[in-house]
């Protein structure tokens, strides 16, 4: 009996000859394997984030060779003309415009706003503070990947009147999602971030995030019944920053006026034994003169700051936080918290009070200011500008 002939290879509903067949499946193949090797959207958003950082480095900082290595050679750039007009340049021009006094700050404050990569192209947004102009500019990139690289091909932007000062304030959030040794979730104070947030943007101030591990953190107590609540959980700008936070290693104490340590529950957890977040916030009170602050659960973060001379940041200082008085000991989220704030605080010297439950209570000791819970983060806010304001940009007294 003879073989049976061999049945031609389909592809697509045309069938293909045994050799053309082979190469159409190896060439597939190769693709297949091509795409998951190269497809990295985290690493992807990651390179994108560095091309911008190059960009508001080198125009912050008079550093042309810096901006340009961010562009592609033919990039053009659609800038703001008068009222209504628009004035197209090339990146040759534009980074020549940054040649006078290179490495020296000329008051242009900048910070990533987002980053969005659809396979070899992207968009990412920044936001530009210029004090002397009391100016605050939205810059839109278009970035292309090309050989390997990202590069910015297109640039525009729009420009508002804005509080633009320049200063920065850095909020410490938690990156813990579960409460060790339990399924209980823990997470970020979503009303405490909403208004921290909200309250320094208001008084023109830029705010940075930033966690133990960077990324994304974990959000709690959010009300969807709250307009103040709905209002930031589709502003894209505040999200994102809250899915890609700042590890520690990532931040320059020398940039921010102040640092706040936000609560909730995750608050409680890896935040106070962190050693990068316990430089920062030492570097930006003892070496930047600026304010070290916390509000509810986040005053954790403070137990453990040591000053230069090894005594306490909290000693002899008046302090709040959210109090043994109001917890629940007997519940199982409490049997997990590896400390009470209020005695560790106690037991560094501090001089602990609080108010009513339910109720607004700030402590402002000098470059120490502190809320007991929720209700105070405006306060606590409110508290720290006006001390940056009443000083004329420096905490120091």
């Amino acid at each position: 009996m003879s073989a049976a002939p061999s049945r031609p290879a389909v592809a697509c509903g045309v069938a293909l000859p045994a050799r053309l067949a082979r190469w159409f499946l190896v060439a597939c193949v190769a693709l297949l394997f091509g795409q998951i090797a190269h497809a990295d959207p985290v690493a992807d958003q990651r390179e994108v984030a560095a091309v911008i950082h190059d960009y508001l480095h080198g125009s912050s900082y008079n550093q042309p060779d810096q901006l340009r290595r961010a562009f592609h050679p033919d990039a053009r750039l659609y800038l703001s003309q008068g009222e209504d007009g628009m004035r197209e340049v090339g990146i040759a021009k534009y980074a020549g415009g940054f040649s006078k006094n290179p490495g020296q700050f000329n008051g242009r404050t900048g910070r990533l706003l987002g980053v969005q990569v659809e396979g070899n192209i992207a968009t990412a947004k920044a936001e530009i503070l210029v004090a002397k102009d009391q100016a605050r500019y939205v810059d839109l990139f278009l970035l292309k990947k090309l050989e390997g690289r990202w590069l910015i091909i297109s640039k525009t932007a729009t420009r508002e009147t804005a509080p633009a000062h320049g200063r920065q304030v850095l909020l410490v959030v938690s990156n813990v999602d579960t409460m060790p040794g339990t399924r209980l979730s823990a997470g970020n104070s979503f009303s405490e971030l909403i208004h921290a947030y909200a309250g320094f943007r208001d008084a023109g101030y830029g705010v940075q995030f930033v966690s133990p591990a960077g990324g994304a953190v974990p959000l709690a107590y959010i009300d969807t019944r709250n307009p103040e609540h709905k209002t930031r959980m589709h502003d894209g700008d505040f999200m994102w920053a809250l899915a890609n936070t700042r590890r520690p290693d990532e931040v320059n104490p020398a940039d921010y006026a102040a640092l706040m340590y936000i609560g909730g529950s995750a608050a409680m957890y890896g935040v106070a034994e962190n050693s990068g977040l316990q430089s920062l916030a030492v570097r930006i009170y003892e070496q930047q003169g600026g304010i070290v602050s916390a509000v509810c659960h986040g005053s954790a973060g403070l137990v453990n700051l040591k000053l230069s001379d090894g005594s306490a940041l909290v000693a002899g200082k008046r302090v709040t936080g959210y109090p043994d008085a109001y917890e629940d000991m007997s519940a199982p989220y409490y049997r997990t918290f590896p400390f009470s704030i209020e005695q560790r605080l106690r037991q560094g010297d501090a001089k602990f009070s609080h108010g009513a439950r339910g109720t607004s209570h700030v402590e402002a000791d000098g470059r120490l200011i502190t809320g007991m819970n929720w209700e105070s983060t405006r306060g606590v806010v409110d508290a720290i500008v006006q001390r940056l304001e009443s000083s004329g940009g420096s905490a120091s007294p």
